[in-house]
């Protein structure tokens, strides 16, 4: 005789970070059963299915306890970014991790103006390594609300006091990608990395007066516009060389008008390990302040 048997299991609560109060989703799942056996299932491996389905439904309520609560902090807090992910989850930026407690002693409009000072730099950057083709702000449409930014600050600001096309020239390397965003799920963080690249034994240019300096190795550079605090940013690259096992190597390239040249000497770090608990420490942090 067939024996028929209907197993379900639901879960329900509340989400106190959600961004509507009393947010209360409900999850319930069921399956069916034949069974050839006249006795039918026996009690105890009922329990262990409807034990595995009150498990898929509780992961379902956690997994949207999560999107809102990252929905909300979004909401709240301009300075911390996520990326969507193709699992259908969003993950912390590496710059908000290791930048959300920042205490910028600048006004707001200021801080907008260094900001599209640097972003409209680094597009410049991206489509010469590109096309080897320098062009001018005005002439690279996704920058231009950048540009009014720029333009209309009342810093002064420009673009054309910094040279990366002789660094380039006096510091060659190859390059490997541009802005690759990078996702770290063990960690559940994601980036976006400036450059990976080598630099390579055959054409050493003025990296061999560089100490310690690995040729022929993958390296994440990190293009720099603003000042420059090495453990920071060195945290940032390491959390991106996370990524990416085959990084040997972080570079910084400081872009400043500090000199004539418009830039200046390289900061190498070969002994990335020692940024990597200082990422995770901030990982971790980041984690109890937000629950995410």
């Amino acid at each position: 005789m067939k024996i028929i048997r209907e197993i379900s299991a639901s879960f329900t609560g509340k989400i106190s970070t959600g961004s509507f109060e009393n947010e209360s989703p409900y999850f319930s799942i069921k399956e069916i059963i034949e069974d050839e056996s006249a006795l039918g299932l026996p009690d105890e491996a009922i329990a262990q299915r409807q034990k595995k389905l009150h498990e898929i439904c509780y992961n379902q309520f956690k997994a949207q306890a999560e999107r809102a609560s990252i929905d909300k902090i979004a909401k709240q807090y301009q300075n911390i970014r996520f990326y969507d992910t193709s699992e259908g989850v969003r993950y912390p930026s590496v710059t908000s991790i290791i930048g959300w407690d920042a205490d910028f002693y600048m006004a707001p409009d200021q801080l907008n103006q260094y900001g599209a000072r640097g972003t409209i730099i680094h597009k410049q950057v991206e489509i010469f390594l590109k096309t080897g083709k320098w062009l001018e702000p005005k002439d690279i449409p996704e920058i231009y609300p950048e540009l009014v930014i720029l333009k209309q600050g009342d810093l002064g600001l420009t673009v054309d006091d910094v040279n990366f096309r002789d660094f380039y020239k006096d510091f060659p390397f190859k390059v490997i990608s541009t802005e690759e965003t990078l996702i770290n799920h063990e960690h559940k963080y994601a980036g976006r990395r400036d450059i990976k690249g080598i630099i390579e034994s055959s054409n050493k240019g003025k990296w061999e007066k560089v100490e310690g300096i690995l040729f022929d190795v993958p390296t994440c550079f990190d293009v720099k516009s603003g000042s420059i605090d090495k453990t920071k940013c060195m945290k940032q690259q390491q959390a991106y060389a996370m990524c990416d096992p085959e990084i040997k190597q972080m570079i910084l390239i400081p872009l400043t008008n500090d000199n004539k040249c418009g830039y200046a000497k390289p900061i190498i770090e070969t002994n990335m390990e020692k940024y990597s608990s200082l990422f995770l420490r901030d990982r971790e942090n980041f984690r109890k302040r937000f629950n995410v």
